[in-house]
């Protein structure tokens, strides 16, 4: 089995707060494959200025939408120096589309990398966590159309995703593709989530902190954010709702919030990340 760096991965999902949740909207302006605001550019140039500040380098799952919109962006990401991989375009869930619905999906994706000047995209995140066991035959797809690995399968249980007793470790699938899961802590028998989101908006800092020096020395783990958690403001109820799901997703988002950027500040500065991609070259050449 072939071993990975110790290295901590961070991995920023570009895209805007509302799309895990594009169901409970009326609006069509942010329905699946619509047009992501203008926020997304500002929110995600102000990650690339924290990563450059505390001179971290990250994989930047990008939306097909951003990338399609927004194909400057991606160039600059490029430009940074940071991995550039896919979310896929439109913020569906695996699980609910076919295969071919599926490689579809992620061929468009792959597109508007390419004409944003992105050709050489080696990972895939899903929507929402949702390869699950249901969906697992999205591995193979990925497989065949060339990608080294994802980072999708989250080793607990929520109501729309998770397999709880998945390796919660980065670890190799099949020879030359890998899996890199979101990092959790195992306590009272359950692998617990800390690796971002809203996760690490409420974990409290000690915790997360404890985490990595737990495993300093040992193995990666992957930590993740999305650009709009930068910005306390960014969270708008500004769209028709279907029902009140929206709402309570909405005051979900907004927990943790106002203190999350300094939290992210904090972590950025006391701990050393790279990308997903210089974890499996650092891996190729030991």
């Amino acid at each position: 089995m072939k071993e990975l760096s110790s290295t901590n991965a961070m991995t920023i999902d570009v895209e805007d707060w509302y799309n895990s949740s594009l169901d409970l909207f009326e609006d069509s302006d942010v329905a699946h494959g619509a047009k992501p605001d203008p926020s997304v550019v500002d929110n995600t140039l102000c990650t690339l200025e924290l990563l450059s500040k505390t001179n971290n380098k990250a994989t930047f799952f990008v939306l097909g939408t951003v990338a399609e919109h927004y194909p400057d962006l991606v160039k600059e990401m490029m430009i940074q120096g940071h991995e550039v991989a896919t979310h896929g375009y439109a913020h569906n869930l695996v699980y609910k589309l076919t295969p071919q619905q599926f490689e579809d999906d992620l061929k468009i994706a792959m597109e508007h990398l390419s004409n944003a000047g992105c050709c050489d995209v080696l990972g895939y995140r899903a929507p929402y966590w949702s390869i699950t066991k249901k969906s697992l035959w999205a591995l193979d797809i990925l497989q065949r159309l060339g990608f080294k690995y994802d980072s999708s399968i989250f080793p607990i249980k929520r109501g729309l995703y998770g397999i709880p007793d998945a390796n919660p470790d980065p670890h190799e699938i099949s020879e030359d593709f890998w899996e890199f899961p979101p990092a959790t802590v195992r306590m009272v028998g359950m692998n617990w989530p800390i690796a971002g989101g809203g996760y690490l908006r409420l974990v409290p800092y000690p915790i997360i902190a404890s985490a990595i020096r737990r495993s300093a020395g040992k193995k990666s783990r992957v930590f993740y954010f999305h650009p709009y958690e930068l910005d306390p403001s960014d969270v708008k109820l500004k769209h028709k709702i279907k029902s009140a799901g929206t709402l309570l997703y909405w005051m979900q988002q907004r927990l943790g919030r106002n203190s999350n950027p300094d939290k992210l500040r904090r972590l950025l500065s006391e701990h050393d990340f790279t990308s997903i991609k210089q974890i499996l070259s650092d891996q190729q050449v030991n």
